[in-house]
């Protein structure tokens, strides 16, 4: 295993035209051997570690995102069928879902029904679906 793990070093070293001089190593070494993107001398220094040591060394809590913007958790994936319950695409805004809810409330309100007994069961339960996956959904955009 170390020999693969040195002849694929000495191919990624042959790649980037590395000498063994750490100026040489670097992506940007014209730029006075400094990387312009921290994002780039992490993931260069952990495939250097990598490289040495066949392990990598660089935990979840050092790879943190640079970008200013607001962060959104992704969507759960158990939230998918609530989602097609809501006949929105996973992952929706939530002002998508809102109005996806209300006009989905407004189609099976079981009130609707109130003449016909068997149709009017049916919409109890689509409703009561309906109410359940948009709080799961409404619940997770808020946390």
């Amino acid at each position: 295993m170390d020999n693969f793990a040195d002849r694929l070093a000495g191919f990624f070293r042959s790649l980037f035209g590395d000498d063994g001089n750490d100026a040489t190593r670097r992506p940007d070494a014209s730029a006075g051997g400094g990387f312009r993107d921290p994002d780039l001398k992490e993931a260069w220094e952990e495939l250097d570690d990598y490289m040495r040591t066949g392990k990598s060394s660089t935990s979840s809590s050092s790879r943190q995102r640079t970008s200013t913007k607001k962060e959104q958790r992704p969507p759960d994936p158990g939230l998918r069928q609530d989602y097609v319950n809501l006949e929105v695409p996973f992952g929706a805004d939530v002002e998508v879902v809102k109005k996806s809810y209300k006009s989905l409330m407004m189609k099976y309100h079981p009130d609707k029904y109130a003449g016909n007994p068997e149709k009017q069961k049916v919409a109890l339960e689509i409703t009561k679906k309906i109410n359940e996956s948009f709080e799961r959904i409404r619940s997770r955009h808020e946390s």
